[in-house]
């Protein structure tokens, strides 16, 4: 009997050192990264770090504030990320000359997809056109 009571607090021990789905459900939901942005002839271009192959699949812009229902969007966009940043042309959005805006997007890795289901990256970013100039804003909680 005293060896059984001695060895209830092992049976125990798997519960209190955590569950390995749940290390990686977090590398699945990573947080969302921010870019920096800029305003290159009429187009607006995130940079993306470490881009190697990744491709947007779904793209979201809209003013500030906008709500989320009303915010324009397109999944599979006519859009690359070339030399490590994603170019917006006039013709897919037209950004007025001034104001305040949130932009989400997920890129894909084809490569990553051969050898595991972590291969997308979410960016929120929120920025202002202003005098020819865009620059990266403050975000608030509830924008994205």
């Amino acid at each position: 009997m005293k060896i059984c009571a001695k060895c209830v607090p092992f049976l125990f021990l798997p519960l209190l050192s955590g569950c390995p789905m749940g290390d990686r459900l977090d590398q699945r939901y990573k947080p969302a990264e921010t870019t920096l942005v800029t305003l290159k002839n009429e187009q607006i271009c995130f940079g993306i770090l470490s881009a190697e192959d990744y491709q947007p699949v779904f793209i979201s812009i809209a003013p500030r504030h906008t709500p989320h229902k009303e915010r324009w969007y397109q999944q599979h966009p006519r859009l690359s990320v070339n030399n490590g940043e994603m170019c917006i042309p006039p013709g897919v959005y037209k950004f007025p000359g001034k104001g305040q805006f949130v932009a989400s997007f997920t890129l894909e890795s084809k490569e990553k997809a051969k050898t595991t289901e972590f291969n997308t990256r979410r960016f929120d970013t929120a920025f202002e056109i202003k005098e020819g100039r865009a620059t990266v804003i403050k975000v608030d909680k509830n924008e994205f």
